[in-house]
């Protein structure tokens, strides 16, 4: 769209560089779809396709969250999109997809979809007993029980990077990562994004972290963070996958993808030292459990499990 969108139009990126605008519709259901990379480009324009032409009028909201997944894996890929579609127009997309768009479709939260007009709307935002995460330069009176992430104004969202801390699935890992470690623990986040959970670690009291992730885009954001915090010295920000950290950590958090979790399970699970944990999340109910059974396979044992709006974080521990 080259016309200048109206207020209540969301902008999304498809890729890094495209923008597109839709517009804001309420009572749809949210979907997450795992596209991979070679099928990314077909199913954007199919969607966008769905939401021009099958409302005229008031045009589709289509929300995406997730950029190309935040993980240390191999293979590039997979995208997950989450998008917002009538019950037409996943007709509509189904009918030009065929059975792909089926076989990707990770399950229906079956809430109205709304959205935040600006990142300041969407926070301050209390996650678990004592995190805080707020945009720089926003006041903010803490108490002395918080612990406050700012994150860079504007967020990461904007530059196509993930976790701005409204995602349940950067909740999950929060809420987690709160209650697992503990003074001193070295701890690795494989695939940091913004490094809202690197930072969220370093304030809970965690000796040493290594934020790592493959997109050149998140590890520029996430030295931001940690710069914005003053965690400069706690929290080392690199470019890379699991091959490029130093084991063994006390604490392992992978806020990734279930196939990409599967796929790493038995180099994540090295990582882990013997008596520490790995924290997981970004994986749907109906996935988790595959991806569960794939660290357990690497020697872990399943902990705890918690779900948010249909999104699970689970924690497993070395014996």
């Amino acid at each position: 769209m080259t016309n200048k969108p109206s207020s209540d139009a969301i902008e999304i990126r498809l890729t890094p560089t495209q923008k597109v605008h839709y517009f804001r519709r309420t009572g749809m259901i949210l979907h997450s779809v795992s596209v991979p990379p070679a099928q990314l480009k077909r199913f954007s324009g199919v969607a966008a396709k769905a939401g021009s032409e099958s409302l005229p009028v008031s045009r589709s909201a289509v929300r995406q969250l997730l950029e190309p997944r935040p993980s240390g894996g191999r293979g590039g890929g997979p995208f997950v999109v989450e998008v917002a579609l009538t019950p037409g127009q996943k007709e509509q997309i189904g009918r030009a997809t065929g059975h792909c768009f089926a076989s990707l479709l990770m399950g229906p939260h079956d809430f109205p979809v709304t959205y935040h007009e600006t990142w300041d709307d969407a926070i301050p935002l209390r996650v678990g007993r004592t995190i805080v995460i707020k945009p720089a330069g926003e006041a903010y009176k803490a108490s002395d029980a918080h612990l406050v992430v700012e994150l860079p104004a504007g967020d990461g969202s904007a530059r196509g990077v993930f976790g701005t801390g409204r995602h349940p699935a950067t909740q999950l890992a929060l809420v987690l990562l709160e209650e697992y470690v503990r003074p001193g623990d070295r701890v690795l986040d494989l695939g940091t994004g913004s490094g809202i959970l690197a930072v969220a670690a370093a304030k809970l009291g965690a000796g040493e972290v290594l934020a790592l992730d493959i997109d050149a885009a998140a590890v520029a954001v996430a030295r931001e963070t940690v710069s914005l915090n003053g965690l400069v010295d706690a929290v080392e920000v690199g470019r890379g996958g699991v091959a490029s950290a130093a084991p063994p950590y006390d604490v392992v958090a992978a806020n990734i993808f279930p196939n990409v979790l599967v796929e790493l399970a038995p180099d994540l699970a090295a990582t882990v030292r013997r008596g520490g944990v790995l924290v997981t999340s970004g994986s749907v109910a109906a996935r988790a459990e595959v991806a569960a059974d794939a660290v357990r396979a690497a020697g872990l044992g399943l902990e705890e499990r918690r779900s948010q709006d249909g999104w699970v974080g689970m924690v497993f521990r070395k014996p």
